[in-house]
């Protein structure tokens, strides 16, 4: 008990201390490019039980509080991202490709891993993260700069953009009708019920937190209401075993369309990512182990992801190519392979809820990182060639 006080203790000083150097560094004009995560990885393995020992061995069971809620955050911030009316201002063939192209990597992903054995719900959970995919390596990599592909630029950041919707419908279905949901009374429900129950309970969170920001314009009281909402989520989740992440993003979904100024709560909102994501990062490292590896975790989520985005890309260069778009860029799939905090938080959903593996979670975080660094080389040689010359890595 002393010891998982001390490391969640630990933990809010790391997150506050480093949030505030990164706010402190930027104010100065220092503008940082992605995010970084093999730097807080890191640090977390050296403050865990196989080094400094600061941290207990189950250290994401012992402080699941802290972990539930970091994942309704990054659920809730992607949720007040999907604006419907900007969806239904897109052209045909751009929905087309942006909630369908998705499907690709998810199917080989699936695919590979029932050829590798796997179970079906931890199939379906790393097809829903080999679906998902980051626009901000391209504003990361460009920093201002015009791409040399205008047109593959686009449609990259909107295939990005839109990959995690169908992504976030995979999973809460995947981690809800395989019997993770239980009832409180009278012992597990049918699946149908428990597939619907994150999406119901989302969509009653996210209706409350409308009525409850009306009116309200202080960053404060909105931050507030934000957090209140976010902590009965994770309490819903941790209750009823359902996945905090996808009910999460269906009630930010719903502020997001709802709500008068949405964009005010999203900027609000984001005060609490840098924080969050460090801890969540921080005890990811912490919890790693160097016996327990999932190497057909890693191939699933490396190579056949690749392969399904290679389809992907090829499909992207036909459709553009038929309305009238000629894609110069040399295959423009890759830049579509860096995952970012949405893929970080389906997988720590995936081992909290469908597996209890920490080899998969340590497989699945390699995958982010190398998928992060062959994205970075493509973009930076193919999209922004002027960026390899400018400051600093990213």
């Amino acid at each position: 008990m002393l010891r998982g006080t001390l490391a969640f203790l630990v933990l809010v000083v790391l997150a506050a201390a480093i949030a505030e150097g990164r706010r402190a560094l930027l104010r100065r004009g220092w503008h940082a490019p992605a995010y970084p995560r093999l730097p807080f990885l890191v640090l977390g393995f050296l403050l865990g039980d196989r080094a400094l020992g600061l941290f207990p061995p189950d250290v994401l069971a012992a402080l699941r509080p802290v972990v539930l809620l970091g994942l309704t955050w990054i659920g809730l911030v992607f949720g007040l991202q999907v604006d419907l009316r900007i969806l239904t201002r897109l052209r045909p063939w751009h929905r087309f490709i942006g909630l369908g192209l998705p499907l690709l990597p998810g199917l080989a992903a699936t695919a590979a891993a029932l050829a590798f054995s796997l179970d079906l719900p931890l199939a379906l959970g790393l097809g829903a993260i080999a679906m998902v995919s980051s626009p901000g390596i391209l504003e990361a990599v460009g920093r201002g700069r015009p791409p040399s592909d205008r047109a593959a630029a686009r449609l990259l950041r909107m295939l990005a953009a839109t990959s995690g919707l169908p992504a976030v419908v995979l999973l809460g279905v995947a981690t809800a009708a395989w019997g993770t949901v239980a009832a409180s009374r009278g012992g597990p429900v049918p699946s149908w019920q428990a597939a619907l129950l994150p999406f119901a309970v989302g969509a009653v969170c996210g209706w409350t937190l409308v009525v409850l920001v009306r009116g309200v314009a202080d960053r404060i009281r909105l931050l507030a209401l934000l957090f209140g909402i976010a902590a009965v989520l994770a309490g819903a989740a941790a209750v009823l075993g359902l996945a905090a992440l996808p009910a999460a993003a269906v009630a930010g979904a719903v502020l997001a369309n709802r709500a008068m100024l949405p964009h005010r709560i999203l900027k609000v909102a984001h005060v609490l990512d840098a924080p969050l994501l460090v801890a969540l990062l921080v005890l990811v490292g912490a919890s790693w182990t160097e016996v327990a590896f999932s190497w057909p975790t890693l191939a699933v989520l490396v190579a056949a992801r690749a392969a399904g985005l290679m389809v992907a890309g090829r499909v992207l260069a036909a459709v553009a190519q038929r309305h009238g778009v000629a894609l110069a860029a040399q295959r423009p799939w890759c830049g579509l392979l860096a995952q970012g905090e949405l893929a970080l938080g389906f997988s720590l959903v995936l081992v909290g809820t469908v597996v209890d593996d920490p080899g998969v979670l340590a497989a699945a975080v390699t995958a982010l990182l190398v998928n992060h660094g062959l994205a970075v080389l493509w973009t930076r040689r193919e999209l922004f060639p002027a960026a390899s010359r400018g400051r600093g890595p990213t």
